[in-house]
Formats: structure tokens, sequence, C-alpha cells
């Protein structure tokens, strides 16, 4: 039996009351076959957005850039800030008047601008991107045996990293809680005393050492369930 199965191209980012994102791979902002490209949608609250990226793999690298978005607020004119890979600076400030301030408050025309300036470029995909994309277009990409490999070498790495984190955390005087509020994934040990700001800090800089992100371990569990998903197919 195929332990690895190619059929389907939508991955679900998230899907929650209030969010719901998903990804299509190799179809246009039209959704017309484009090889290399793919298009998400996405609807957070009542703000629907839907973009359309290109995308390379190197080895087991991904990188990818922006080729064009539309968005959509109740209330508000539908709006873009890039076309044909271009950041549409001058509509973007523009739209830097009072009514558009109204809609949306603290709106801050560079803060507008800079992510769109980064998103346009060729950029690498890292794991926590679109909470594992990377991993879903690997594996529908490379040939099965490497996509296989590299899928359970992640998973053995983010595993291992997060085990070795929660560890050191115990030289902080913090134990796992995955549901925490005050640390993320961890809490005060019972008995013990919180540990300062500065010692959280220096611990939160350390999950590289142990080959993994801050972000990683704070995303592991969601990154590890997508690798299983990926793994069982």
């Amino acid at each position: 039996m195929e332990r690895f199965k190619r059929s389907g191209s939508k991955f679900v980012v998230e899907e929650t009351s209030d969010e719901k994102l998903t990804v299509e791979l190799d179809v246009d902002f039209n959704r017309r076959p484009a090889v290399n490209h793919f298009r998400t949608t996405s609807l957070h609250v009542t703000h629907h957005s839907s973009a359309d990226y290109e995308y390379r793999i190197d080895g087991t690298s991904v990188f990818c850039r922006l080729i064009e978005d539309w968005h959509n607020e109740p209330g508000v004119p539908q709006y873009q800030n890039v076309r044909d890979g271009v950041v549409l600076e001058s509509a973007i400030r523009g739209r830097n008047n009072a009514a558009w301030r109204e809609w949306f408050h603290g709106f801050n025309v560079d803060d507008e601008i800079n992510p769109v300036r980064k998103e346009v470029k060729w950029h690498e995909m890292e794991a926590v991107s679109w909470h594992g994309l990377k991993y879903f277009i690997v594996a529908k990409k490379l040939p099965q045996p490497d996509a296989l490999r590299y899928l359970r070498q992640e998973l053995e790495r983010l595993q291992t990293g997060a085990a070795a984190f929660f560890k050191e955390a115990e030289k902080y005087r913090l134990e796992r809680d995955d549901n925490s509020r005050l640390i993320d994934r961890l809490r005060v040990a019972e008995g013990k005393t919180q540990p300062p700001d500065h010692e959280i800090q220096k611990l939160f800089a350390s999950p590289e050492n142990v080959g993994i992100t801050d972000l990683e371990f704070s995303w592991e569990r969601k990154l590890t369930r997508v690798l299983e998903k990926l793994l069982a197919e």
C-alpha cells in the first residue's frame, strides 16, 4: 500500500469561529492552473483577503514572493496593496486620509507599506510560516523518498528540540504547561518562585542552542501535528 499519497492541493492553516485561512497550491489569483503559485484565502472576523504568491523549491528550502492581493472589509472600499509583484505605494499613501484612519484606528502608512515591501521580494519560507505550509509544499512536490526523509527529520528535530528546551527550563524553576497564559508553554514549578524577567528572556533566547527557534518551540505542537498527518497520508 502506498504510504504517501499526493492527492489534494488545499492546506488549512487555521479554522476557527473567528478566523479561516486556507492555501491552494498551483493555482493563480483566479484559481486557474498555475504551476509554482499558491493562493491564500483569509477571513478574519469581517476582513476578507486573498493573495497570489509565487514559490520555488531549492533542495528542501522553499522560497516565495507576493504577486497580488485583494482586501475586503464591510463599509470600506475594496483595495489592493500589491499588483504584478509591485507594491502600490502611491495608492496606500493615497488612502492615508481622515476617512481611512476612522475606518482603521491607529492606521500608519509606513506600517502598511514596509511589510509588503518584504513580501514582494524572494524570501525563505520558515517552518512556522502559515503554520507549516512549507512542509505541505515539500510533501506534494519532492520525490516521495526525499519528502518522507525530510519530514521525518523535521519531526525528530522539533520533538527533540522541544524536549531539550523543557529540560533547560527546569534550571529556571519552570515546568511544562502547554496551556499557560503567563509564560509560553511553561509555568512556575510548585513551591518555586517565578524567575525574574531577564532570566525568562535568557531562556527564550536559547532554543536555537537545542536545534529549534523560539517560534518553533511556541508552535511545536501545531507543526508536529502537520508533520504527523503528512507522514500518515
